[in-house]
């Protein structure tokens, strides 16, 4: 298999900040040991003693990468790191005794059609400012509107399952991309379309794909599925319940971290009512912190949602997630999208909750604060995780009407 760097050309422009960044990149989870830098670490003097005490043996590692765990303090801190918030074991034994994850981070790689891709972790601040605040994430070459699906005869452009990956990929790229509609459309169409390629799939006519894609391609520049998109109502009830069932989920797994536990406080404040308020339903609230205080914020900032979006589909091979359990990595399209948008769903309403929290005031710094303790919360957390695997394949969301509570703003 060939190890050609492809990788989306933002993630070369990310500096560390070192000890001038406000986080740590290993405050609050637990960062994986592979196993060669582990074995050094036990045979080196100086670190020794420090690894047989702060570092453990992974038992659900199934793979040389994550052999072992460094085991955070009780203020979950990493036990290497310095007052001057930097890593002990760089400064005291260089570079190339950081474990693989270490040194890569936030470098997400991802093996995609046979490449290595990167892309980068938005638990990282300045990662996030550089993905989030980036006004072309991609070059416009990267972007190239549905050309190769508008073939004379697309089911013939393509061969072999490899090639089909990358339209998918690429056509995933272009309509999220396509600002002609609604970011949250653009989420219904691609949902719409993972769904029919996954019955394609399941019916072993896998060769009709390029032509859906060619078909939808159409459809979409020529707008014939606006009206039924905009027809599409509003449902802050059902959503906002999926929502808080997500959020209960979280907790049961373990306490988040403040800064998570934060977002989440002002979610549940901004739906709980006032005095000035007293018979609005918690939907009802909802809805309007959306419209009053977030839709300015979604208006002025239209490339926000769709870089996280876009890096989303880079930093986990979509469409086919590249997830923790090597059992599980070709996990089909349909699937790969719902995780997407139930990421997507939890984001976009703990900003609405910051929203409301922060009123007219709202700015995008207070955004782009949020997302790094969504990803450590959510992004991160193996267990919840799981759970989102479990949602992602509950029937509720195998429908347009699932899809459309998921995602309708």
């Amino acid at each position: 298999m060939p190890n050609e760097l492809l990788q989306p050309r933002y993630a070369e422009s990310f500096r560390c900040l070192g000890s001038n960044c406000e986080d740590t990149c290993c405050h609050g989870w637990g960062v994986y040991v592979d196993k060669a830098t582990y074995k050094k670490y036990r045979a080196t003097p100086g670190l020794r003693r420090a690894a047989a005490e702060h570092i453990e043996s992974n038992p659900s590692g199934r793979d040389n990468f994550k052999y072992a765990r460094i085991k955070l303090k009780a203020d979950n801190r990493c036990p290497f790191l310095t007052a001057g918030n930097l890593c002990s074991i760089q400064e005291q034994h260089g570079a190339e005794f950081l474990s693989k994850t270490c040194a890569r981070y936030p470098r997400a790689l991802v093996r995609f059609d046979g490449k290595l891709q990167k892309a980068l972790y938005l638990s990282c601040p300045e990662a996030a400012r550089l993905v989030l605040l980036s006004p072309q994430l991609l070059p416009p070459q990267d972007a190239p509107r549905y050309h190769e699906f508008l073939l004379e005869q697309p089911q013939n452009s393509v061969s072999g399952s490899s090639a089909l990956v990358r339209q998918m990929r690429n056509f995933a790229l272009d309509l999220l991309q396509d600002r002609t509609y609604p970011l949250w459309q653009r989420l219904f169409l691609l949902g719409t379309v993972c769904r029919r390629v996954h019955e394609l799939t399941v019916a072993q006519q896998t060769t009709q794909i390029p032509q859906l894609l060619a078909q939808y391609a159409t459809m979409i520049l020529e707008g014939k599925l606006r009206p039924h998109l905009d027809g599409i109502p509003a449902r802050p009830g059902p959503q906002l319940d999926l929502v808080l069932r997500l959020i209960q989920r979280r907790y049961q797994v373990d306490q988040p971290q403040q800064g998570f536990a934060d977002c989440v406080a002002s979610l549940l404040q901004a739906i709980a009512g006032s005095p000035e308020l007293p018979r609005s339903e918690p939907a009802a609230r909802y809805h309007e912190a959306y419209l009053r205080y977030y839709e300015p914020f979604a208006q002025a900032y239209p490339r926000f949602l769709e870089n996280y979006l876009l890096n989303y589909i880079f930093r986990t091979g979509f469409p086919f997630v590249d997830v923790t359990d090597p059992v599980e990595r070709s996990i089909d399209p349909l699937t790969s999208h719902l995780l997407m948008a139930l990421h997507y769903r939890l984001l976009h309403s703990l900003l609405i909750g910051a929203a409301w929290r922060h009123g007219n005031g709202f700015s995008i710094a207070h955004a782009v604060q949020l997302v790094p303790s969504f990803a450590r919360g959510v992004e991160h957390n193996i267990k919840f995780s799981d759970e989102l695997m479990s949602f992602a394949r509950s029937p509720e969301l195998h429908n347009s009407d699932g899809l459309a509570v998921l995602l309708r703003n």
